[in-house]
């Protein structure tokens, strides 16, 4: 892992300096009763979904599986873009798959257990290693409130 693969401010979307430290935390996940936000970290769902939601996407506190069979506030990406919610795994299954953030140009912003942090990576460099070996695929989140300001 390079410093390189760590340093969010090379990312395209400008991430929030509160999103640079998390820490991954499996017990943080999505509609946990001990999860606030980020405080205490995250696991890689509640990071992807809170970024999300701060450029006014509105999405549900999913698990990996539930989102990828949501077709209420996501759609299959034909296409990544900025923005799409990338799922990948270790075997050709949504459950339990790890989830990014496409950042444009086939980046990923994820963070995971291995890293210890967000990082960047390409989704092709991602995929090569075993835990993130099946592309299951991106959606696209549809809802969104913008904020005055926000692109």
């Amino acid at each position: 892992m390079t410093n390189s693969t760590i340093d969010l401010s090379a990312s395209p979307i400008r991430i929030p300096v509160h999103f640079h430290g998390v820490v991954y935390n499996a017990d943080h996940f999505p509609g946990g009763a001990r999860t606030k936000g980020l405080e205490g970290g995250a696991n890689c769902q509640q990071y992807v979904y809170e970024l999300l939601r701060h450029f006014g996407f509105i999405i549900p506190d999913f698990r990996s599986s539930e989102l990828w069979e949501d077709t209420e506030y996501t759609v299959v990406a034909e296409t990544m873009r900025r923005f799409d919610l990338v799922l990948v795994n270790s075997r050709p299954l949504a459950w339990g798959a790890h989830l990014g953030l496409c950042l444009g140009s086939d980046l990923i912003l994820h963070l995971s257990r291995r890293i210890g942090l967000p990082a960047i990576e390409p989704l092709a460099e991602m995929i090569r290693r075993d835990e993130y070996g099946y592309f299951i695929g991106a959606k696209t989140a549809c809802r969104r409130c913008l904020r005055e300001g926000q692109t």
